[in-house]
């Protein structure tokens, strides 16, 4: 069988089903290149074994060697936040089910849940998008921005990182983006959303520009037409 397991976004989120999921495994991957939190010491002292550390080569492209594997024993694969947030892992179901292979979920709390945190209702976020590093001709996210406030919705933009080499994104250099394509309007910027390092800040381009975010994961959200409670709640935020 295969176990996708989300972690959660924190190493306290780490769930009893997860736990037991885990015990029953042969082997154990741990996913470390769409996301990151926790190390993987502080995972290992939780689950008591070890785990075998999946860069992109071998969760993308030998995806077929873990699914051999799970045709015989149980596999899991350990992935920061929820299990199916990431296309990638979407995939491993679809393939599971094409070459009959049993798999179970262990859903865990994700950036798209921990944003409600904001005050913002989940139920007023458009479409998801996300800010490349390399994005001095990227104009994606800009359409994705003005589509969403055309319809009232809030936007959820995700940064790019490359936990391997330690590189992210920053809050600042997203901000700079938005500046360069016209989109100066008052937005959220966060960072190590759903941990007991979160921060949370509301208030123009221009102010955030100021501040200094130095915990990640990082994000921003750009408002749509606020309802009298998300504004009462953003009020918190506000610089």
């Amino acid at each position: 069988m295969l176990y996708l397991i989300g972690l959660g976004l924190d190493s306290k989120d780490i769930s009893l089903n997860a736990l037991e999921a885990i015990k029953k495994c042969k082997k154990v991957y741990l996913e470390s290149y769409t996301s990151f939190g926790f190390t993987v010491k502080e995972i290992e002292k939780i689950i008591k074994r070890k785990i075998i550390v999946a860069e992109r080569e071998l969760i993308e492209n030998n995806s077929d060697n873990i699914l051999k594997e799970a045709k015989k024993q149980d596999i899991g694969i350990l992935v920061y936040g929820d299990p199916l947030f990431a296309t990638t892992h979407i995939n491993y179901l679809i393939d599971a089910k094409k070459d009959n292979i049993k798999f179970k979920i262990i859903h865990s709390s994700s950036i798209l849940n921990a944003i409600a945190e904001t005050g913002l209702s989940l139920y007023n976020f458009g479409k998801t998008t996300s800010i490349p590093f390399n994005n001095e001709s990227i104009i994606t996210p800009v359409n994705v921005i003005k589509d969403n406030l055309k319809l009232g919705l809030h936007t959820l933009i995700l940064l790019d990182l490359d936990p391997k080499n330690k590189r992210f994104l920053t809050i600042s250099h997203a901000l700079e983006y938005l500046s360069r394509n016209n989109i100066n309007l008052d937005c959220i910027a966060c960072s190590a959303l759903g941990t007991s390092k979160q921060e949370i800040r509301y208030g123009s381009i221009e102010k955030l520009k100021k501040l200094k975010f130095n915990k990640y994961p990082q994000c921003l959200i750009i408002p749509g037409k606020l309802h009298f409670i998300e504004e009462e709640a953003l009020n918190f935020y506000k610089i």
